[in-house]
């Protein structure tokens, strides 16, 4: 091991042993057997260096290999109060259980192996930090079973006594990354296993990260701290972690304010800014327009590392041009989520989503192992998790070239994909947000008005005809799992928990009806109830092990009335208007493009020449 990493790792297990030493002595006392082992100096070794590969990440910044986070890091701003606080420890987050919620690319995930890292390095450390990713769990392996390996990994044999001590002991923090590249079919119970542990371990220290828009963010149990942008005023101290020199920074910020291109407004993230200054060294310009960035970026990650060797052509694998090749890989991006998969797969699923690719790109022969070649070591995109899976390099490069891939398709097929999408939209959701920008005059007349359409039929105007009891019948029949969970704490009353699934109906996120009711009914119903059927009229039915009881909304609706049911439904109606009329006005815009084609077109005269 080099001298400075073995310097490194000795200075992480002289920090962890206060902590551990406070854990240890404490399980002795209560007779909890499972930290014997950390008597042992080579179990506190182990934990070292469990704690310190949380340090090592890969980024499309340095993709040769995995690099030190505190090489680059920039921590981010959380919006809390609507102010923008930066937050670079643990006993700085203002509440037990939180939810690190960020958009694409504001790394919530290096923020999040952040948290647990500087946890140590502060020379305090109040919590001995326990990081999971979330996408890594399995409908065989849930969030406990997950836990239990983390936690053998550090020398403990789990036990329910010791979990239970360590819990409760105020001296652990549970991070967990990526709520939202959960499978969507275990989604409920990792929620469920999430909000039990907040419930039932107060004194816990628990962490998820997610993006907008998920289960976990509706817990009243957790409190959102949202990633604030990135500001322009980061700029330069951004640059500066990539080692961006001041010339180039300069010169590079100047050229994104100068830009002509929607680029400028997007830079809010550091991935985004990050892809820009790859881009910019590239061609010492900002791209006019976003698709010419995404389409700029492709080539450029493929020959970056080529571009200080004179006379070098790193040969493809594949033996494909590079048009060529990112056309298979727009293709295999699509297959990748058509068939159902996310963003890190098998070798078997890769092989699977590889021929479906072929059998949808013309003209293009390409050999598996070669194609794999360059994804994960030429242009790297995609990188090899050891020798059992292969991941996009980030979730935002699988959304991005699958909506190239529709892009690029002619108008029927592409009609045909966004109405198939309308029957499972939930599985496209983020990749519907590209082709908006990349695709937007058939996003609109393909997608967004069929949507609105729909919402019109199925909300709008059944609602305005409904009395106040079909009215609540009609939610119940847009969100049949809707409702608010009660749980009979120790003082005999039912305490309110989360909210019941949001029935994924298509195009959501038009409007947001769904999110509407949702907020009507945490603002709304009771938190404390002390007899449940006489609070809502009848004994509900529905009985969850880990949340209690479940009050579908049509409960809540008969018993507490429609009044802000019916105000919401004003304020989405207003939505839908707005959107349809930018969607209009988006075909309008192309539809006046047709008119060059009528116009008469002026010969000239040639005038005979003259002697």
């Amino acid at each position: 091991m080099p001298v400075n990493e073995a310097i490194a790792l000795a200075s992480v297990i002289r920090l962890i042993q206060p902590i551990t030493k406070d854990l240890y002595e404490g399980a002795k006392k209560i007779g909890a057997s499972g930290l014997n082992r950390w008597e042992q100096k080579s179990s506190i070794q182990k934990i070292g260096r469990r704690i310190k590969a949380i340090e090592q990440v890969r980024t499309i910044w340095k993709p040769e290999g995995p690099i030190s986070l505190r090489e680059f890091f920039h921590p981010p701003k959380f919006i809390i109060d609507k102010k923008a606080v930066r937050i670079t420890r643990i006993n700085e987050l203002s509440a037990n259980a939180v939810v690190v919620q960020g958009i694409v690319g504001q790394g919530k995930s290096v923020m999040m192996r952040s948290l647990a890292l500087e946890e140590l390095l502060s020379n305090d450390a109040k919590w001995l930090p326990v990081f999971l990713e979330l996408k890594d769990l399995t409908p065989k392996i849930g969030l406990i079973q997950a836990i239990f390996r983390q936690l053998d990994s550090y020398d403990i044999d789990v036990d329910d006594i010791t979990l239970d001590y360590m819990f409760r002991s105020g001296k652990v923090a549970l991070l967990l990354d990526g709520f939202d590249e959960l499978d969507q079919v275990i989604v409920k119970d990792v929620s469920l296993e999430i909000e039990s542990l907040v419930r039932k371990y107060p004194e816990l220290k628990l962490i998820v990260s997610s993006r907008p828009g998920h289960e976990i963010q509706k817990s009243t149990s957790l409190q959102v701290l949202p990633i604030a942008p990135l500001a322009e005023s980061e700029y330069s101290a951004f640059l500066d972690r990539l080692k961006v020199d001041s010339k180039k920074s300069l010169a590079l910020r100047q050229a994104i304010k100068s830009s002509p291109s929607k680029i400028s407004t997007l830079i809010t993230t550091p991935l985004m800014l990050t892809l820009v200054v790859l881009v910019y060294e590239s061609d010492s310009e900002i791209p006019d327009t976003l698709p010419e960035f995404f389409e700029g970026l492709f080539q450029v990650v493929f020959t970056r590392h080529d571009r200080q060797k004179a006379h070098f052509n790193r040969r493809h694998h594949c033996g494909l041009s590079e048009r060529k090749l990112q056309q298979l890989f727009e293709a295999f991006s699509f297959m990748t989520i058509q068939l159902g998969y996310t963003r890190t797969i098998s070798h078997k699923q890769f092989e699977e989503i590889f021929e479906s690719a072929l059998a949808y790109t013309e003209n293009i022969k390409c050999e598996l192992e070669d194609f794999k070649q360059d994804m994960t070591k030429v242009a790297c995109l995609m990188l090899e998790d050891g020798s059992d899976s292969i991941s996009y390099l980030h979730k935002s490069i699988l959304e991005y070239y699958a909506a190239a891939f529709v892009r690029r398709l002619d108008d029927e097929s592409a009609n045909l994909f966004y109405n198939r999408i309308l029957d499972n939209p939930r599985i496209w959701n983020d990749v519907l947000v590209f082709l908006k920008s990349i695709d937007g005059v058939r996003h609109a007349r393909f997608y967004v008005l069929p949507v609105i359409a729909d919402h019109k039929e199925c909300i709008i105007t059944p609602s305005g005809k409904a009395n106040d009891g079909q009215l609540a019948l009609l939610i119940r029949n847009l969100y049949p799992e809707l409702g608010v969970y009660y749980k009979q704490q120790d003082d005999g009353k039912y305490h309110r928990g989360a909210v019941g699934d949001l029935f994924s109906r298509a195009g959501e996120e038009i409007g947001g009806f769904g999110f509407l009711v949702m907020d009507i009914l945490f603002k709304e119903s009771p938190e404390e109830v002390s007899n449940l059927e006489e609070t809502y009229g009848c004994l509900p039915i529905a009985v969850d092990k880990v949340f209690g009881v479940h009050v579908p909304a049509i409960m809540f609706f008969k018993n507490f009335g429609v009044a802000k049911l019916k105000e919401s439904i004003g304020v989405f109606e207003n939505r839908l208007i707005r959107a349809e009329t930018e969607a209009k006005a988006i075909i309008a815009g192309e539809e006046k493009k047709k008119l060059i084609f009528a116009l008469p077109v002026k010969r000239s005269v040639v005038q005979p020449a003259r002697d």
